[in-house]
């Protein structure tokens, strides 16, 4: 393997002694294949998510670029999420890792002479045994009605590529390549996961804390799930930092195949609910929020317009 560095003087020295070289003055590579300078590029690429606890994304997407030199350029891109696969820990979850509750009109039979789950107002919601009052986990539709996932994501990125240079197979097979690094903004579209309800939702409670009613229905008085696992969707779109990295390897001087990894940080409750202790009752807001890494693994084919590349002198 051989490599041409970019940094490398772009003019030949001195020769020793004071006496004047032939090539004094001269560009250290004549003929240099300009691959990237005043170029357009495009990027069709699939990708998946890396980092997402409860949903995995697979993305396809575009990129659009231009170089202003051999070594830096700009870029946009975006991706829409087309397969999503619960993760081996939603699964979990979801196969019996939180309590389901009873189902609105059914007895409570985990204590004798158990109460009736009420069904009204609207149809009701399911309760939480008595017997696992003191389960401080949110009932599964809960947590599955606040549940998110990555549904798209984008990024304007500025493009350094500070290592180019050619791999050789067995010194017979010679192909360009090079390593880029790139940083920016980011932008990241939630939606909801499932279409369940919560059990303020389903039964028509009021949410606003402030409010006297919160949590509060005339028919049955304080709801205990909807006062101590309250619901709110972090969906929307979250503005953070894109960066990461990349190799681009030649098949010709047009077209590269493209691997990189993208990571953009944004701030979320992806459960969408409380996670502090301070709050009482029990609310979600910003302060329910982590600093979370969207990486991805992206792979994709990138085309340089126009076809033919420069040399220089």
């Amino acid at each position: 393997m051989s490599a041409a560095w970019l940094w490398l003087p772009a003019q030949a020295q001195a020769a020793p002694g004071g006496r004047k070289s032939v090539l004094e003055g001269e560009p250290i590579v004549r003929k240099k294949l300009q691959l990237r300078k005043f170029r357009f590029q495009l990027t069709p690429y699939i990708g998946m998510s890396l980092s997402q606890p409860f949903v995995h994304m697979g993305y396809v997407g575009a990129r659009a670029g231009f170089h202003f030199a051999d070594w830096i350029g700009a870029r946009a891109g975006f991706g829409y999420g087309v397969v999503n696969v619960d993760s081996a820990l939603l699964r979990a979850i979801n196969d019996g890792g939180l309590p389901v509750g009873i189902a609105p009109g059914q007895i409570d039979n985990s204590v004798s002479n158990g109460p009736t789950c009420p069904s009204e107002p609207n149809g009701g919601a399911p309760c939480r045994p008595l017997a696992e009052q003191d389960n401080p986990a949110p009932l599964l539709h809960d947590f599955q009605a606040g549940l998110t996932r990555a549904q798209w994501q984008a990024s304007v990125d500025a493009v350094f590529t500070p290592f180019a240079g050619k791999l050789g197979l067995f010194s017979a097979a010679f192909t360009n390549y090079d390593i880029y690094l790139f940083g920016g903004l980011g932008l990241m579209g939630w939606t909801k996961h499932t279409d369940e309800r919560s059990t303020a939702d389903r039964l028509g409670l009021d949410t606003d804390p402030e409010s006297p009613t919160y949590c509060t229905s005339l028919a049955s008085g304080q709801n205990s799930e909807c006062l101590l696992h309250p619901v709110d969707p972090d969906d929307g779109v979250k503005l953070g930092f894109s960066f990461g990295g990349g190799v681009h390897l030649f098949i010709t001087n047009y077209v590269a195949m493209n691997l990189e990894v993208q990571d953009i940080v944004t701030s979320n409750n992806l459960a969408g609910l409380n996670t502090t202790v301070e709050d009482i009752p029990p609310l979600v807001n910003r302060d329910d929020r982590d600093v979370f890494h969207n990486v991805t693994l992206q792979i994709g084919a990138k085309i340089y317009i126009p076809f033919k590349a420069k040399r220089t002198n």
